[in-house]
């Protein structure tokens, strides 16, 4: 599976996803199930999400402005990044659509960075580098990964979650 096949798995994983978040009361979306200093609840990993793809697609690899510009701009501490309870979550579905949106009309602009054999900085504070294609794959990976732990979440408030598995979604 190529790239952009695997980022259209995603995007219908979300929708499955989305769907299940809005038929979830809001005390339960901002209950926090996790005991950690990041994300604690299911609408700080929405918000997670939604930025990392953001950072690493817009500002690494294309050099664009955030797509979070025109939702209130860049969080200014660590309380601001990681927890989004108080938050409508229809405001953070509506950023997370906005990424994905920008993020498909800019797919041939990410595929020719990977093309070029571009290599970004991992942080500031590192030396290593990834490649553009290692950076998109890492993203995708990434909401794999906290997609997994908001279904946990679902589950530990006692919900049904819905089935992401790429297998439901792409089978002919």
């Amino acid at each position: 599976m190529d790239t952009e096949a695997f980022y259209r798995y995603l995007t219908q994983a979300r929708r499955q996803l989305w769907t299940t978040l809005r038929a979830m009361p809001d005390e339960a979306l901002s209950q926090a199930v996790i005991p950690t200093e990041g994300a604690r609840c299911i609408k700080d990993l929405v918000k997670h999400v939604a930025i990392v793809e953001d950072g690493w697609f817009r500002l690494d690899l294309l050099g664009q402005p955030l797509v979070l510009e025109t939702f209130g701009g860049e969080p200014t501490s660590a309380d601001a990044y990681w927890h989004h309870q108080d938050e409508p979550l229809e405001s953070l579905l509506a950023y997370w659509e906005a990424v994905e949106s920008d993020t498909l009309g800019r797919w041939p602009e990410l595929m020719d960075v990977v093309s070029a054999d571009r290599r970004v900085p991992v942080s500031e504070d590192r030396l290593e580098t990834l490649s553009a294609d290692e950076v998109i794959w890492h993203v995708m990976q990434h909401e794999v990964r906290h997609t997994a732990q908001v279904v946990q979440m679902i589950r530990l408030l006692g919900r049904q979650p819905p089935a992401l598995d790429l297998v439901f979604l792409t089978a002919h």
